[in-house]
């Protein structure tokens, strides 16, 4: 293979994508990440503090997030770990966003 035929190969496969922006764009995922899971407990503590309850429908929505990454990670690797991983999360997102509909609606959990 020449140059020309590798670079045309890697522009394929990273969508005419430039390596810096795919690792910059995965940079700050992590950040968006880790910053928002800051914040949730944050806002859990705080809630705790002040009303003396969980939030449930708050960090439902932060582990949602985490639910869609892993689920598309899921889905592109067809990895049986990153499967089992999702369906994790997604069974943690599914309990806590049945108790917070719950707790919306006056039902104790």
């Amino acid at each position: 293979m020449n140059k020309e035929e590798i670079l045309e190969k890697s522009r394929q496969e990273n969508k005419n994508r430039d390596i810096a922006e795919i690792d910059r764009a995965r940079s700050d995922s992590r950040f968006a990440v880790i910053f928002t899971m800051l914040f949730t407990c944050l806002f859990a503590v705080m809630t705790i503090l002040v009303t003396e309850k969980m939030n449930y429908g708050a960090i439902a929505t932060a582990i949602c997030m985490l639910f869609s990454m892993q689920l598309h990670r899921a889905i592109k690797s067809k990895n049986s770990g990153d499967i089992l991983c999702a369906a994790l999360i997604g069974l943690w997102f599914l309990i806590l966003t049945c108790i917070a509909v719950r707790e919306l609606f006056g039902s104790k959990p």
